[in-house]
């Protein structure tokens, strides 16, 4: 009784913390973490690709979201090709394993495996360096207004950031 009551306690501690939507919000660039292809959610916009990325990051001639785009490029490029070399090798370990090469198949079985996790890691160092040009973006293109308003009998101030 005592364990289903803590697996049950566990549980419900650990659905507090789901969010079922990601807040997008108003007036700045929202990055959508997604398998294939990453979005990018600007002015009721949405960018998808590599194409539109840069078109989005370079007409903004900032050297920094600039860098951090292309990082997030060759990174993906290269965990796309790891990612690839990784299933092909691990494949080709599996029909090794049916012959008298049982350690050659392992090697190659283990290779691909580890070449898979290393592509895996270097597409999400690219999501993270894309995170930083959306942030970068952010910071550049911040809007603060300060408006004035009138009424019959006051006047107002707001400052919206």
């Amino acid at each position: 009784m005592n364990k289903k009551l803590l697996i049950i306690i566990i549980g419900i501690l650990l659905g507090q913390s789901v969010v079922a939507q990601q807040a997008l919000p108003n007036g700045k660039m929202s990055f959508t973490a997604m398998t294939k292809p990453n979005n990018i959610v600007y002015n009721d916009s949405i960018y998808k690709g590599s194409a539109q990325f840069k078109q989005l990051f370079y007409r903004t001639g900032n050297p920094e979201i600039i860098h951090s785009f292309q990082k997030h490029q060759s990174n993906k490029i290269t965990g796309q090709v790891l990612n690839f070399v990784g299933a092909i090798t691990l494949i080709s370990g599996i029909s090794y394993l049916s012959g008298n090469t049982k350690g050659l198949g392992w090697t190659l079985i283990g290779s691909g495996f580890a070449a898979s996790i290393a592509g895996g890691y270097f597409t999400l160092v690219g999501q993270n360096h894309l995170l930083t040009a959306v942030d970068q973006f952010n910071q550049q293109y911040k809007k603060s207004t300060v408006s004035l308003g009138f009424g019959p009998q006051s006047a107002g101030l707001v400052y919206k950031f």
